[in-house]
């Protein structure tokens, strides 16, 4: 039992809760606090690259929808241009689908004709074919831009049976259209999905995370940054995509993240689920509808709550380490507190029993014990006072000597377990004149001494260069450690073998009790392999930024082979390219730092049977440890060249092998697979270089094939100098602003964009310049002075030399009709919120108005009025109901009907609106009205009544403008609307007009120009057509009139389609 009736276990106790508390209290309360806050941060990191890898998802969507109607729209040209000679027009047909797979990276591009029948392919087994039964090409053939699920490629459909026949891709398809808008059949783009692949692998989440897609039966859409883990572990044959289904291997069924991304609902799991390889992950995810597949962002629960999990084992690190001091600490002060009283008790039982000689401690303190203390000794002093000094001053001095001996005892014990426990550190103690006192095992580990070899008979510099120590460096190393105390940097020592190696070293002063210098401590690391980590970060940056300096191939060879030479022991470097997709190679050597083509007569054996034949076409590196062995063909003339050993690396560009890298060595056995890391860095940068000088070349040979394509393509194009200067301009981009070539070559990309935007202009060609590619949204001006916004993505063509930007190529899209789409949806949302402010407002006055009305009816039932007092009255009365129609026009703003949408003939609208507008007293002789209607016009879903309000607001706002008369001009044609069909009604008279600084007002709720008005009727408009999913514009020049333009689309998705 513990006695807490003694006042040393009760101090020990107090104590023990003091130090505890703020412990428990921090383990318990702030533990938990922190840890949810990691957490938090975890899934806040994950829905982070989810939404970024949607976004960057439904762009990658957009842009292959885009290609399909540029494809669709310039094939259509060409059929219609040449629709008379079909020899030539499927020549052309065929030359422009090559093109496009080759350029856009298409795996095939098929045309059908309106029966589905393959007219041209860049598969020619599948011309004849007819593919009507294929989903892509029915929706195509029906007027819609497809994109289909991602799917594998079947032989019957492929037309080839290729070992990548199975492989995963996804159609898009367009209709082809002639020049009255008829359907004549439809292209189709193969597309492998190794770009969404590569997107959803560009993220790094950690080592263990990893985003994907799925479709609806739970298979992986794309390829997993794990592939190679899941094949070796038997879980895929070839590829994770439509291979790999997301499935609990416990359960059997589908993990909890693709059940949950499965049900269309966006969340995340913060528990943790199992994953399909068995690991507990954290997962979020999201199920994107248009394209009917899931995205996934997954880590590894142990990696993404690591931070969680170390705080928690630090915390409880921290707890079981002070546990054990702040007990001893406890015991401690409460030992030494009570001491004092018990040392009295003690004595005075000794007194009693005849032992005068006792005597108790006196702390020198002004407490009571210490008093107590006092009185005790000058009682025992009075007895036998001479005897008791010396019996003091014995026990003193015997103490101190104990106490003296127990901390040296303790120190030595300290530093032999320092000296001993320590292999990573060489722990050296030396004395002033550098003769070794103690070596510890890490010592004898680093240099290969033993102990005994060594303390007490050599000294320090045995273990320097002997250059070192003649030129006097290691004097002055143990100088500056003598004077100042202590010298840090780094050296070069030996081992007992001879062998030389860098360690960072710290020499420490010694000083004895005195303060006086007895010696050093020197401690070393070995850093061999620190700077060898640091050359080969140098060596790969080296050869990263020689790559990237330029296309001169040959250069890049011999930098590669500079810089290897750095850390390897090799002679030879080769290089082997595959020639065009062939088994045709080139070769490249260099030898002792000279360039050779021909250094080998590798002609007279077989590609196929040499470690580069191999390493090329397995993709997977070969060694050969000794050309005596005549493992392969060639050996026998490396051996002779004096190449004892080599290691053949693959080149792989885009998952493909291209070629091969070859180092060799004169000494056998040189290579390991130490090296492969070093190569792997390099070689993808290499293989993209290679890649890149074909390009190029391939580029400037095909230049004047495909420039009649870029003067015919529907986007503009231009290229321009590093200064601006326009060089080239393609024909769409000449008339769409008005300019001819010479006169473009004369003028600067700052002459087209107004005043304000040529800052932004000149950014963007220093960033291309820089960056070697660009966007920019600007303005273009076309010489009539009409403004078109406009988006640029601009590409920079460099000398392969120099490195020098030669011109930048760029595209540029019209993206005026976006630009207002999004205007009108700010105009929308505006609306809205002024909407319910006028609600309210109508609500608070509508109550005190009903007041005021109810009181002037009573005022007028009971007094009769007369003269200027029944004016007055009947003023109130007329201003009150006119207020009340104030009110209700508000109510109508803010709480506006939803739509009935019926097929109605816009025509008969628009008559039976002019029919009542000519029964209103404001409609004079002196207005006339004009319409004008296309021959055939679609019938439209509208609510005839909201459109109805729509044009008699339009047609008071034209009278109201026109007091002395004028004329209305009504036209209505077909149109498009955001690539649906759509009928135009343009409004326009000869009223006043509106001035230029008010015309961007006009919309907004309650702006008006009138002397009475709510400011309502043109933001109703506005609402009216947002709701039909149209758009309304205005143009108007001051004192010549104002020109209204409403598009409404055809059919509405949501309530029903035009027949």
């Amino acid at each position: 039992m513990f006695p807490f009736k003694s006042i040393k276990n009760k101090l020990i106790v107090i104590f023990l809760l003091c130090s505890f508390t703020p412990l428990l209290l921090l383990r318990f309360i702030a533990f938990p606090k922190a840890q949810k806050d990691l957490e938090e941060a975890l899934v806040r990191n994950l829905e982070g690259v989810k939404q970024k890898q949607a976004e960057i998802l439904k762009m990658w969507f957009d842009e292959r929808r885009h290609d399909a109607k540029v494809v669709s729209r310039y094939i259509s040209a060409i059929m219609v241009k040449n629709v008379s000679d079909n020899v030539s027009n499927f020549q052309k047909l065929y030359d422009y689908i090559e093109m496009i797979k080759t350029e856009y990276g298409y795996k095939d591009v098929y045309i059908a004709s309106q029966d589905g029948i393959v007219l041209v392919a860049t598969e020619k087994e599948l011309v004849g074919s007819n593919i009507v039964i294929y989903d892509y090409c029915r929706e195509a053939l029906n007027g819609n831009i497809f994109i289909s699920k991602i799917q594998r490629l079947v032989h019957a459909e492929s037309g080839s049976k290729n070992n990548n026949a199975d492989s995963p891709i996804m159609f898009i398809s367009a209709p082809l259209v002639d020049s009255n808008d008829l359907r004549v059949g439809a292209v189709i783009l193969k597309v492998d999905t190794v770009h969404l692949s590569e997107i959803m692998r560009s993220v790094k989440l950690g080592k263990t995370g990893e985003t994907f897609l799925i479709n609806r039966e739970g298979y992986m859409l794309t390829e997993s940054r794990f592939v190679d883990e899941l094949k070796i572990t038997g879980l895929i044959q070839q590829r994770t995509a439509l291979e790999l289904k997301v499935i609990n291997p416990r359960t059997g069924k589908l993990t909890e993240g693709a059940q949950n991304c499965l049900s269309c609902k966006d969340g995340y799991d913060a528990e943790g689920y199992i994953n399909y390889d068995g690991s507990k992950v954290l997962g979020v995810w999201c199920w994107i509808p248009e394209y009917d597949c899931g995205l996934l962002a997954q880590i590894n629960i142990q990696e993404g709550y690591g931070a969680a999990y170390s705080l928690k084992s630090f915390v409880f690190s921290m707890l079981l380490v002070l546990a054990f001091p702040l007990t001893l600490v406890a015991f401690y002060f409460g030992k030494r507190i009570s001491a004092p009283i018990l040392n009295i008790t003690e004595a005075t039982k000794k007194i009693t029993g005849g032992d005068l000689g006792q005597r108790v401690k006196d702390s020198g303190k002004s407490d009571e014990i210490s008093g107590l203390a006092r009185a005790f000794n000058l009682m025992a002093e009075s007895l036998e006072e001479k005897t008791i000094k010396l019996r003091n001053y014995t026990t003193d001095l015997e103490n101190i000597v104990k106490e003296r001996t127990v901390k040296l005892q303790e120190t030595t014990n300290f530093l032999n377990s320092i000296l001993a426990g320590s292999t990573e550190y060489s722990i050296i103690a030396q004395d002033l004149n550098g003769n070794i006192l103690e070596f510890n095992k890490g010592a004898s580990l680093m240099y290969g001494y033993r102990s005994e070899e060594l303390v007490g008979i050599a000294n320090v510099r045995i273990l320097h260069l002997d250059e070192d120590v003649r030129a006097g460096k290691i004097d002055h190393m143990l100088e500056v450690a003598h004077r100042t105390g202590r010298y840090e940097g780094e050296v070069l020592r030996r081992r007992k073998n001879g062998e030389m190696f860098p360690v960072h070293v710290t020499f420490t002063l010694r000083r004895d009790e005195n303060g006086q210098p007895i010696g050093l401590v020197a401690i070393s690391k070995d850093i061999t392999k620190d700077k060898l980590v640091a050359l080969e970060k140098e060596i790969i940056n080296n050869i990263n930024k020689t790559i990237a300096s330029g296309l001169n191939i040959k250069e890049v060879y011999m930098n590669i082979y500079i810089e290897l030479k750095r850390i390897i022991d090799f002679i030879w470097l080769g290089i082997t390219c595959i020639v065009d997709g062939s088994d045709i190679t080139e070769d490249f050597n260099i030898i002792n730092g000279v360039s050779s083509m021909d250094w080998l007569n590798s002609d007279k054996s077989p590609s196929h049977t040499m470690a580069q034949g191999i390493a090329i076409k397995k993709g997977i590196p070969i060694f050969v440890m000794d050309t005596l062995e005549e493992k392969y063909p060639i050996d026998r003339e490396l051996y002779e060249k004096e190449i004892r050993s080599y290691l053949c690396f693959p080149l792989k560009s885009k998952g493909t092998t291209i070629g091969a890298i070859t180092l060799g060595s004169r000494k056998k056995g040189t290579f390991t697979e130490v090296h492969f890391g070093l190569l792997n860095q390099i070689t993808s940068q290499l293989a993209i270089a290679i890649e890149n000088t074909k390009l190029f070349v391939s580029i400037r040979e095909s230049e004047e094939k495909y420039r009649d394509l870029v003067e015919n393509a529907p986007e503009m194009i231009h290229e321009i100098d590093p200064k601006g200067r326009f060089i080239n301009v393609n024909k769409t981009e000449l008339n769409k602003l008005g300019y001819s070539l010479k006169e473009m070559r004369q003028m600067n990309l700052e002459d087209i964009v107004p005043p304000k935007y040529r800052q932004d202009v000149k950014r963007y060609i220093q960033w291309i310049i820089h960056t070697g590619s660009g966007e920019l949204e600007t303005v273009f001006l076309t010489k009539s002075g009409k403004e078109i916004n406009v988006e640029i993505n601009g590409t920079g063509l460099y000398n392969s030399k120099t490195g020098a930007c030669i011109y930048t190529r760029a595209f540029v899209r019209d993206i005026t009709e976006r630009k207002k789409m999004e205007e009108q949806v700010r105009r929308s949302e505006k609306l809205a919120s002024m909407g319910e402010l006028a609600a309210a407002i109508a609500h608070e006055i509508r109550n005190p108005l009903g007041a005021i009305c109810n009181s002037v009816g009573i005022l007028d039932s009971h007094l009769k009025l007369t003269g200027q007092d029944k004016d007055l009255l009947e003023m109130i009365v007329g201003q009150s109901e006119r207020l009340d129609r104030i009110i209700s026009d508000f109510l109508t703003f803010a709480h506006p009907r939803e739509p009935s949408f019926t097929l109605q003939d816009i025509r008969e609208v628009i008559k039976n609106t002019i029919f009542l507008l000519e029964q209103d007293n404001r409609f004079t002789d002196k207005v006339e009205i004009k319409e004008t209607y296309e021959s055939i016009l679609p019938k439209v879903y509208i609510d005839a009544d909201l459109i109805h309000q729509v044009l008699w607001n339009l047609f008071i706002n034209s009278l109201d403008a026109m007091p002395n008369g004028g004329y209305i001009k009504i036209t209505v044609r077909k149109t498009n609307l955001f690539l649906r069909d759509a009928v135009e009604i343009m409004i326009s008279d000869t009223g006043m007009g509106v001035p230029p600084n008010e015309l961007d007002k006009i919309f907004e709720p309650f702006y008006t120009t009138k002397s009475e008005g709510t400011g309502l009727g043109l933001s109703m408009v506005q609402r009216t057509i947002d709701d039909h999913g149209g758009t309304v514009d205005v143009i108007s020049k001051e004192g010549k009139g104002t020109s209204f333009y409403i598009k409404l689309p055809v059919g509405n998705e949501k309530w029903g389609s035009s027949e």
